[in-house]
């Protein structure tokens, strides 16, 4: 049996509209049918067919495919991967372009509770007050530059915990200074990077995943787990700071079951997770059993009415 079902898709930055055969059978090689989803994608007037199995099937053990057109399943990511055509480029769309000090600053510069825009706003006002190109190692330099306000998005904020990461920023202008680093691949180079103070492996990896472009390596930020948590390859009682080796082979497993390059699919991930903003995080809600951030913001409306009725 088969049906099909014409809908269109709205994916961040694109509209594709798209014919999916939610169930096709197929001869396989041994002449029984196989079940497949069929995804029918249109990309600047060009017509593609590609095949994903079956909804029920395992990609990895306990993972299932999923259906494509629902967000966040394997089956999803893969289809997103496709119909943005990053099956055919030959680059991370987020490698660095520019050398090993910027692309460490930069990545330091970023993390926990700093936003993207923040953090590029201040790596490009450290990289014009001249700190990155002299390798400033003096945490006054940095102290006075990050505390410094920075437009972002039409409003002066300032950075955060300025006087930590200014010693960060010092200290790995002077360690960069002292040693070589070994660029064979991304977990040589990580592992080179982690001796630095205030470098962990989320950031060096980051910087390993940017600046060489591989795929021996990932960065396990808050979107990425979040969407592991959703796919089904985390589980929700995992810790990244105790773990994070252990997810990260998780992620690559996920990756190359695919058949996907992790550092473009960890870029895939990432810009979507943040566009999805609150529908992602209320699907996380759904699916952990917690209330949603409408449920939460309900939740506290009533109890400040109570509180106002006593």
């Amino acid at each position: 049996m088969q049906r099909s079902l014409l809908v269109a898709i709205s994916i961040p930055c694109c509209i594709i509209y798209t014919t999916y055969d939610i169930s096709r059978n197929w001869m396989g090689s041994t002449g029984s049918a196989v079940v497949v989803q069929m995804v029918n994608y249109w990309v600047a007037g060009e017509e593609f067919q590609r095949v994903i199995p079956a909804p029920e099937d395992e990609l990895l053990a306990g993972v299932r495919w999923g259906q494509h057109w629902d967000a966040f399943t394997p089956a999803y990511w893969l289809a997103q991967y496709w119909m943005k055509g990053l099956d055919r480029v030959e680059r991370s769309p987020h490698h660095a372009k520019g050398d090993i000090v910027q692309e460490l600053v930069f990545c330091m510069l970023g993390g926990f509770g700093i936003s993207a825009e923040l953090a590029t706003a201040t790596f490009h006002a450290c990289n014009e007050a001249g700190l990155i190109e002299s390798r400033e190692t003096s945490v006054d330099a940095w102290q006075r530059q990050l505390k410094e306000p920075i437009l972002v998005s039409g409003k002066m904020v300032h950075y955060r915990y300025p006087n930590q990461k200014a010693r960060f920023l010092a200290e790995s202008m002077q360690h960069l200074s002292g040693c070589d680093l070994d660029y064979q691949n991304g977990r040589c180079l990580r592992n080179d990077l982690l001796r630095i103070k205030g470098v962990g492996y989320k950031t060096a990896g980051w910087v390993a995943r940017n600046f060489l472009d591989t795929d021996d390596v990932a960065i396990l930020d808050i979107h990425l787990i979040r969407a592991g948590i959703l796919s089904g390859i985390f589980h929700p009682a995992q810790k990244v700071e105790r773990e994070y080796l252990g997810m990260e082979e998780r992620y690559l497993q996920f990756c190359r079951a695919l058949g996907v390059r992790p550092a473009v699919m960890d870029c895939l991930i990432w810009d979507q997770m943040r566009e999805y903003g609150k529908l992602a995080l209320d699907s996380l809600a759904y699916k952990l059993g917690t209330p949603s951030i409408s449920q939460r913001k309900t939740n506290k409306v009533g109890q400040l009415l109570l509180e106002l009725r006593h």
